[in-house]
């Protein structure tokens, strides 16, 4: 069977928290979950498997059709992330007036967040929930004849009279083949803080064992991959090609130890290569720090959301403003560059002086770079039930869009104390006043690279400055 993978094109995502270009413009980076379901359906060795990354490769929906009639898939999977709804129904739709009889596929994390209504999506025929590196071989094999449909894991479709088996979260991590990198092009694909023209992204952990209030990351439990096996994917990258590593776990380091031991695994082996990570302040102690630099490690990426004790705790961060200090402390004295992210408009923020507070703390704390955005209230989120207990939000507000998506949907913010338009105002404020110190000027025109990361990063710039959103 022929299996055509898509990710949705980048203009029908929903408007997001951020002002005008900044998301954009930050970066472009491979579909990593399509990427890992292309190398399992390749391993098996009883399907093709292609990609096509609509957003990296430019493809649009008026060139879709002849895309489709090029590869003539038997299959076709579509990654659906919510925000992306829009462009995961026009896909389906075109698949369905180009190739009348190829069924449809969904999956990704809106499917796990919405199953019911995934399968009810026009155009969509299936939707598998979960992790699908070995669900959608199965329903590949069971539209062939060679299995029952009934027994895939996590599938929903209008045709089951019965529910099929639990979705599956893989338990053994280093059990699974290495992305297909070799399925798309290195060069369709930037990140702007990247130093590097050619680049590759890993996740060494799946799922998250906290419990943010505004965060959606599907619960399927932290599983970790070890580190022999990391670096074995780290040096395949590099003998590919790659120049940097982007690992984009929602939770790299689980503790000091985790980012120790990797560091350490690096270094033992010998493997050079420059690398960065998202990841917790209270996972970051000096010996973290040190061995990370000493092992290639050239930026760290941290969840900061507040300036606030109050808000820390409001948020259920399960770190202290102390250690977040330490964190950004550690990583300048290893000269390791840190990027802060911060949010505004939380529940507890009530007043415009609250929302500065976090502003003055980012500018405080001095990392190399912040990123600002808006609290904005997702579903299957503890944020998002105290949003429907205060009357902020109908219970069904997130069903009603994963049922008809819509391109002009707009995404709830908590406006219980602070309208729309006077959050999009202190955003703007928040990148001047970070932004536009001149250290700061001085520090990104210093560090440009390329004529490339100069226009990009000036088009964020112009965008903030204007207040666009």
């Amino acid at each position: 069977m022929r299996i055509l993978l898509v990710n949705p094109p980048a203009d029908k995502v929903i408007a997001t928290e951020l002002p005008g270009h900044v998301s954009s413009e930050v970066g472009s980076f491979p579909p990593l979950g399509l990427l890992y379901l292309a190398a399992q359906l390749r391993e098996a060795g009883t399907h093709e498997v292609a990609i096509l990354d609509m957003p990296a490769t430019g493809c649009t929906m008026e060139a879709l059709p002849g895309r489709l009639r090029g590869q003539r898939p038997d299959l076709v999977g579509v990654t659906a992330i919510t925000h992306n709804l829009v462009g995961v129904r026009e896909v389906a739709e075109a698949v369905r007036g180009t190739l009348p009889g190829v069924p449809v596929v969904m999956g990704g994390p809106h499917v796990s967040a919405f199953p019911a209504e995934a399968a009810q999506l026009p155009g969509i025929d299936f939707a598998i929930a979960g992790e699908a590196e070995r669900s959608l071989g199965m329903l590949a094999d069971a539209l062939e004849g060679r299995g029952d449909i009934a027994e895939v894991p996590g599938l929903s479709a209008r045709t089951l009279s019965a529910p099929t088996p639990p979705a599956i979260y893989e338990a053994d991590l280093d059990g699974l083949v290495f992305p297909a990198r070799d399925l798309v092009r290195a060069e369709d694909y930037f990140y702007v803080l990247g130093k590097r023209a050619t680049f590759a992204t890993i996740i060494a952990s799946r799922g998250c064992p906290f419990r943010c209030i505004f965060c959606s990351t599907p619960r399927g439990g932290y599983r970790t991959r070890s580190p022999g096996n990391i670096v074995d994917e780290m040096e395949a990258c590099l003998e590919s090609g790659a120049e940097e590593i982007h690992f984009v776990d929602d939770t790299f380091n689980l503790g000091p130890r985790r980012l120790a031991e990797i560091s350490e695994e690096i270094l033992r082996r010998g493997v050079r290569i420059r690398w960065s990570f998202r990841g917790r302040a209270d996972g970051i102690d000096p010996e973290g720090a040190s061995l990370a630099r000493r092992a290639g490690c050239v930026r760290m990426h941290l969840g900061v959301e507040t300036g606030t004790a109050e808000g820390l705790e409001l948020l259920r961060k399960g770190v202290s403003l102390a250690q977040i200090e330490q964190a950004v402390r550690l990583a300048r004295e290893n000269r390791i560059v840190s990027v802060a992210y911060f949010i505004i408009g939380c529940p507890h923020e009530r007043t415009e002086r609250d929302v500065l507070e976090t502003i003055r703390f980012a500018v405080r704390l001095r990392p190399d770079f912040a990123m600002f955005n808006i609290l904005a209230i997702y579903p299957n989120t503890e944020l998002f039930d105290m949003a429907v207990a205060r009357g902020l939000l109908r219970r069904d507000f997130w069903t009603g869009f994963a049922l008809d998506p819509r391109p002009d949907f707009t995404i709830p913010l908590w406006e219980e104390h602070l309208d729309r338009d006077t959050l999009q105002r202190l955003l703007t404020r928040s990148y001047r006043a970070f932004y536009l110190r001149p250290s700061m000027v001085w520090r990104n025109l210093k560090d440009l690279g390329s004529v490339s990361e100069l226009r990009r990063k000036v088009g964020a710039g112009l965008s903030i400055l204007r207040g666009r959103s």
